[in-house]
């Protein structure tokens, strides 16, 4: 098992996430990962290189060691968990991790909504991201997409992302659970 952080995650997460970070005394560390539920369908040119799908497994939640925010979750595939604030997965040739930030309620003044997913499919690694409103660096997340840490879903409907190194644009419909 390795432990050691996940593809380039924080690639994304860090671009996305210093100027979005909220610290309104409520951090929260060392979150377990739970369990999730939930499928997200793709569609895009890039699905024929990593499938039409993606099936959450595993959620950490709030995790400001690994994010910079309480506004976020990190959806995660079945091979992949958190343990005292890192990443843990058995498998680094394929899986994915999605960190999913809403921050309409508060956290950041320029920034409502951001996704930064990286898929690692037979070694070979697909990062994208959106941030809404659109800040000129990825795409607009889109209306559809919203995290309810009070209703524990997040829901993905028509939700676009781009790709960090090629610009191909990819769109996510589904819902994710936890309890």
């Amino acid at each position: 098992m390795l432990k050691t952080p996940l593809f380039s995650l924080f690639f994304l997460s860090i671009t996305l996430f210093f100027n979005c970070a909220s610290d309104d005394g409520n951090t929260t560390e060392n979150i377990a990962t739970e369990k999730a539920s939930g499928s997200i369908q793709l569609s895009g040119e890039e699905t024929s290189e990593f499938g039409n799908s993606l099936t959450v497994a595993n959620i950490a939640v709030a995790q400001v060691g690994l994010t910079g925010t309480d506004k976020s979750v990190i959806l995660l595939s079945e091979n992949i968990r958190v343990e005292n604030n890192e990443l843990v997965y058995t498998n680094d040739q394929n899986g994915f991790v999605i960190v999913a930030a809403d921050f309409s309620t508060g956290g950041s003044p320029d920034i409502e909504k951001t996704i930064s997913m990286t898929i690692v499919k037979n070694g070979e690694e697909f990062r994208h991201a959106c941030s809404s409103p659109y800040q000129g660096f990825f795409t607009a997340c889109g209306d559809g997409y919203s995290v309810d840490f009070n209703a524990k879903k997040v829901v993905f409907n028509g939700t676009t992302v781009i790709n960090a190194d090629s610009d191909l644009v990819l769109t996510m419909d589904g819902v994710v659970m936890w309890e």
